[in-house]
């Protein structure tokens, strides 16, 4: 079976379950760090993957991931998918998780990439125009990348508004390109 229909459907179990707990957002909070952290040490992974080592010790080497000790719902959690031997799609999980939350609550994650880190009072202005836009409430990414040379790139939804230097580059590039190939 797919891993994404399988991260989807351990990531719906989970929201249900905490929303029976009322804690649909503690989840949420301990789902973004527990991805972000598989991110920042991509040695969990390796970890989580290798036969070798006991259940007992791939939950531990999780929990002490946080920076506060986890729910008992996450906790609980964390040891179903490792008896279920799933952890390989943990990561994947939690972000469908964050994904089930920010729909039924009606935030739109919205990423904008700069060249540069942008000051608070323009996150603040860019906050409130796509909130006015999608009438839901925004919770901002900014990235820094270099490679787009200036201006932004913004992601929504399915959207993507590129006005970065490097996309005006190659879309010149493109017409002249084309024009060459017309006179040829």
């Amino acid at each position: 079976m797919d891993r994404g229909i399988i991260a989807g459907r351990y990531a719906k179990a989970l929201f249900k379950y905490a929303g029976k707990r009322g804690k649909e957002h503690e989840i949420y909070q301990e789902t973004r760090w527990l991805a972000k952290s598989m991110t920042r040490y991509p040695q969990v992974k390796r970890i989580l993957s290798s036969p070798i080592i006991p259940q007992s010790k791939k939950q531990s080497m999780l929990e002490q991931l946080f920076a506060t000790p986890p729910s008992k719902e996450i906790r609980r959690f964390i040891q179903l998918v490792l008896e279920k031997k799933r952890e390989e799609i943990l990561q994947a999980i939690c972000f469908m998780y964050q994904e089930y939350y920010r729909e039924a609550n009606n935030i739109l994650q919205v990423e904008l990439v700069t060249v540069s880190p942008i000051p608070d009072n323009t996150k603040n202005r860019i906050i409130a125009q796509m909130g006015k836009l999608t009438r839901e409430q925004i919770r901002l990414v900014t990235t820094v990348d270099p490679e787009i040379q200036g201006g932004y790139v913004l992601y929504w939804d399915t959207y993507r508004w590129d006005a970065s230097i490097t996309s005006r580059i190659r879309s010149i590039k493109n017409k002249i390109n084309e024009k060459m190939n017309n006179i040829i």
